[in-house]
């Protein structure tokens, strides 16, 4: 005798769970991410070493090493051969135990040491003490000539060579080759260091740290930009026209950055529409560093995009400021729900000793910027007076 084969639904049932399953699905789509959770960061109460606790992460050390900006073609190669040499150091005394990690900065230069919880400790002690052996030049004589040759190589574009005279109004060249300022330069590194820790029992590795490494609670100086406001131009082998309108900017840490952050974000945005119109090509530099920053905006066209400018500055508008607010304040969220990037940005809180909650501020204070406020950066930054102005045209 067979069994009788009966389904545990029947088509009607079957219609209504489909449907009621797809209800489900849309609903769920519109509701997007929940809120991103911000991670506790602490600091050493002379703010050299900060830290984030994170469960089940491996432990990650920066060693913040504070420069000279790093903007001109000399300070750029000298930045790049004390990493080399830093790596160098690093290579000798490696160990299976931890991975290393050298990056240049404009400001500073960042090693980052990472483990897992089962593994060692590196020495630190030992650690630093071979990175801060001295930089005898002669030694990286072959070196300086290889960053030197890459540094020609990656200068022959329009772009950077009008970038190139930007940071020497800047940052004018020393007269001393940088062979010379090797040895003081790269001691300098180790004057005012700064420390981030993340990962299990981080507030423990900031104490073997406060007690291991220097500690500094004095910021080592680091020259201002200048603010020059000039104007010049001079011919290219290209057949069309290049401006590069630049300016200094606040340091990272002035009340006024937010403020020079969204008025960047909406001159983007507003080149981009001009971008997707064929009207202009557009490049846009914008950084803050420790004691100033600088902002760079290149424009190309057939034409000389000057005439442009009072046309772009009547396109800026309280719509277009509130647009870029929540493109910028959703960016920073939709960044910050990967850990990693918030373990990256402790690094800038560390190196510029910004207060503890910046990460979980930083997109509401966007949004509470004053729009007028906002506009008149902007306004300035769409001149050729009142800073730099570099007009590049086809040479005939």
């Amino acid at each position: 005798m067979t069994n009788e084969y009966r389904p545990f639904f029947n088509r009607k049932q079957l219609t209504v769970l489909m449907w009621f399953s797809l209800l489900a699905i849309a609903v769920l789509s519109t509701m997007g991410p929940g809120p991103v959770e911000y991670q506790k960061i602490s600091h050493s109460d002379n703010k050299t070493v900060y830290w984030m606790e994170l469960e089940d992460q491996p432990t990650t050390l920066s060693l913040l090493l504070p420069t000279t900006p790093a903007l001109n073609n000399q300070q750029r190669q000298l930045q790049q051969l004390k990493s080399t040499i830093l790596q160098s150091r690093l290579r000798e005394i490696a160990s299976p135990d931890f991975s290393y990690q050298v990056t240049p900065k404009q400001d500073r230069i960042e090693i980052t040491l990472r483990w897992a919880s089962q593994q060692p400790i590196p020495d630190l002690a030992a650690i630093w003490n071979r990175l801060q052996s001295p930089a005898i030049a002669g030694d990286w004589l072959k070196e300086i000539k290889n960053i030197q040759a890459r540094d020609y190589l990656n200068n022959q574009s329009t772009d950077q060579a009008l970038l190139n005279q930007f940071y020497q109004q800047l940052q004018p060249l020393q007269n001393q080759p940088i062979d010379q300022q090797l040895s003081n330069s790269y001691a300098a590194l180790f004057n005012a260091p700064r420390y981030a820790v993340s990962g299990e029992e981080a507030e423990e590795m900031a104490e073997r740290i406060d007690k291991t490494l220097p500690q500094s609670a004095l910021s080592q100086s680091t020259p201002e930009l200048p603010a020059p406001t000039l104007q010049l131009s001079n011919d290219q082998g290209k057949q069309s026209y290049a401006l590069l309108l630049g300016r200094t900017l606040p340091p990272r840490s002035a009340e006024a950055f937010l403020n020079e952050r969204l008025a960047a974000q909406v001159i983007q945005d507003l080149l981009q529409e001009y971008k997707a119109q064929k009207a202009l090509d557009f490049r846009m530099l914008w950084s803050a560093l420790e004691s100033s920053g600088y902002s760079a905006i290149i424009l190309s066209a057939n034409q000389n995009p000057g005439p442009l400018l009072p046309q772009l500055r009547q396109n800026l508008s309280d719509d277009l400021v509130e647009a870029s607010q929540e493109r910028l304040a959703q960016q920073w969220h939709d960044r910050m729900r990967d850990i990693n990037n918030q373990v990256s940005a402790l690094n800038l809180v560390a190196f510029y000793q910004l207060p503890t909650d910046t990460l979980e501020d930083y997109a509401e204070e966007i949004l509470d910027l004053d729009e007028d406020q906002v506009l008149e950066i902007a306004d300035k930054a769409l001149q050729t007076s009142g800073q730099i102005s570099i007009l590049q045209s086809p040479s005939l």
